[in-house]
């Protein structure tokens, strides 16, 4: 069963500004979205109608934000989008795109839902440019359910990594997709990622250390000496 756009909904909604409970990031997002309450991803997440995923629901950890009062009203139509914070800095490997199809491989494998990642690549997102790991994967459920279509992002920042995936019915993903990357830049880190410590770093620093705390020994020898 496919999600059908319908003709009285605005092809380019008015946006407004979505911050995250944490405070960690910011973005333009459709006016009236906001993140779902745990006791409403219940609610919906029977209904088949419903974006996949809303169910289970952390409100800092991993939620689904969208337009959730019409939804509860019985009007599924359009995208949403999904968001995990997780509490580990990350960096972007050489074998990131590999890492990325096991991941979604063994998803499905152990799942009733079959991911299939059409492209994997790097790009900067974001208001910083922060460099991100970009996505576009296919999900297809068991039917009834509809199959859809995301743009995961990624995204390394300072003690956190977040992944968005701005998700609608596979059909529509063309339509949605240059709005996904239009809200994509206006997202802003509140930290962005510190940069990954080289060999020279992890044999510096103690060097460096050392030799403050060596130089603040010496003057309080001086000092000491001075004042006998």
């Amino acid at each position: 069963m496919a999600l059908c756009l319908p003709a009285t909904q605005n092809p380019n909604p008015s946006l407004e500004t979505f911050k995250n409970y944490n405070r960690t990031f910011q973005l333009q997002l459709p006016d009236g979205w906001r993140q779902i309450a745990p006791s409403e991803a219940v609610t919906l997440s029977d209904n088949i109608l419903a974006p996949p995923d809303v169910h289970p629901t952390q409100p800092r950890l991993i939620y689904t934000v969208g337009p959730i009062d019409q939804w509860l009203a019985g009007e599924f139509s359009g995208p949403w989008l999904r968001v995990v914070e997780r509490k580990d800095q990350w960096y972007i490997e050489d074998n990131y795109e590999q890492t990325v199809r096991d991941r979604w491989q063994q998803q499905s494998d152990s799942s009733e839902v079959a991911h299939f990642v059409d492209k994997v690549g790097l790009e900067k997102i974001g208001t910083q440019q922060i460099e991100c790991v970009v996505v576009t994967r296919t999900s297809t459920p068991k039917p009834p359910r509809a199959a859809s279509k995301t743009l995961d992002i990624h995204a390394p920042t300072a003690r956190q990594q977040l992944i968005f995936s701005f998700g609608c019915p596979e059909d529509q993903f063309t339509r949605w997709e240059p709005e996904f990357r239009s809200w994509l830049d206006t997202l802003t880190f509140a930290r962005a990622p510190e940069p990954p410590a080289t060999l020279s770093d992890r044999l510096w620093t103690p060097l460096l250390v050392g030799g403050a705390v060596g130089l603040i020994l010496l003057l309080l020898y001086k000092h000491t000496r001075a004042g006998r």
